[in-house]
């Protein structure tokens, strides 16, 4: 009895430890998220104003740094919410990954913007041999810039003691 209770607990350790290996050698799986807004001051941040965009189209982007060939592309759209949530398979670590705005739900909030300042996508880092723990990744927020600055944006930056540039004083 004693000798078919040891040959049971050594096939159960043989068994984990089996298991254990090739649950080591599995992809790992990242879950990307953000939320994609309509900028209606055209000021580049997040303000009072700015309402999340339901239907919004959304990619993400990896690619070598040096060759620029692009090694994994995955699309998706915002929910009701504004938010997008993507799901990445493998260790992207030598790799760029970035998430790009490709089109909005809205005609007159459709602009990606592209001056020097601001960034149209968001870096992801999708490894887990930089210290990171965990899956999910938070990708910063996108957002399109409204056709033409709302006419409350004016009080909104008194509101918040913002002096906005002349440009955006101009298109308030």
């Amino acid at each position: 009895m004693a000798k078919s209770a040891v040959i049971f607990f050594v096939s159960v350790i043989c068994l984990f430890s089996i298991l254990g290996l090739t649950q080591a050698y599995e992809k790992p799986q990242f879950i990307v998220e953000g939320i994609v807004y309509c900028d209606p001051c055209r000021s580049a941040f997040k303000t009072n104003l700015s309402q999340p965009l339901a239907g919004a189209g959304v990619r993400l982007q990896c690619r070598h740094p040096e060759t620029e060939e692009v090694t994994i592309t995955i699309a998706s759209q915002t929910n009701s919410t504004g938010y997008y949530h993507l799901l990445v398979e493998g260790d992207h670590e030598n790799e760029i990954c970035e998430t790009y705005l490709t089109k909005s739900p809205k005609e007159d909030c459709s602009e990606i913007p592209d001056e020097v300042h601001t960034k149209e996508s968001s870096r992801v880092t999708l490894t887990n041999n930089n210290g990171m723990a965990g899956n999910l990744r938070e990708a910063n927020a996108l957002f399109f810039l409204a056709k033409k600055s709302s006419s409350e944006c004016a009080q909104e930056f008194k509101d918040m003691q913002y002096i906005p540039e002349l440009k955006d004083v101009n298109q308030a």
